[in-house]
């Protein structure tokens, strides 16, 4: 079986995840804005990861815009964000970005990294805003994977974990039935 990871990582995660992913199954790396389709097409297995920005997953436009050129491949999308896995999270990303054409693709979640002050500027403006919203919340209405943010604050925290890209592995390597 072959296959490529594409990769848009903005902080590092997503590539960290990508790294481990490779580890796992040999494919190969390529930065998704560097990626040629005719070149990604080649392969059997073609995996997607991004982090996720406003739920949206970075490198996704990649995945719409070619997804005719890729019918018949094994696809999976993976992304990462600095909250941790709630159901509800996965959700909100599925709708954003997995419709159409893109809704049979599995999509897994990651945790990341929080690091207000590696952050660009834009970036940690919305996050110091999110950051706020939260703890103005009842303490009763903040939910569970909002919790971190307010831990975390001016922290640096890295809550990536190679156990979570577990259920991908067995994905690609699952027989197609």
């Amino acid at each position: 079986m072959s296959g490529i990871i594409l990769c848009q990582s903005k902080y590092g995660a997503s590539m960290k995840y990508a790294e481990w992913i490779s580890e796992e199954t040999g494919f190969k790396i390529v930065e998704t804005k560097k990626a040629d389709i005719k070149e990604v097409s080649k392969y059997d297995t073609v995996i997607l990861g991004g982090g996720v920005y406003a739920s949206s997953v970075a490198g996704i436009a990649f995945l719409k815009k070619n997804i005719d050129a890729l019918i018949g491949k094994k696809i999976a999308v993976f992304c990462c964000g600095a909250a941790p896995y709630d159901d509800e999270i996965l959700d909100i990303i599925k709708k954003k970005n997995m419709k159409d054409k893109l809704s049979d693709i599995p999509c897994f979640y990651y945790q990341g990294m929080w690091d207000l002050e590696g952050m660009k500027l834009g970036d940690k403006t919305i996050c110091k805003m999110y950051v706020k919203m939260i703890a103005r919340k009842d303490p009763a209405e903040i939910k569970a994977w909002e919790r971190p943010f307010l831990e975390a604050k001016d922290k640096k925290c890295d809550w990536t974990d190679k156990k979570y890209i577990a259920p991908l592995i067995e994905f690609i390597n699952a027989k197609e039935k």
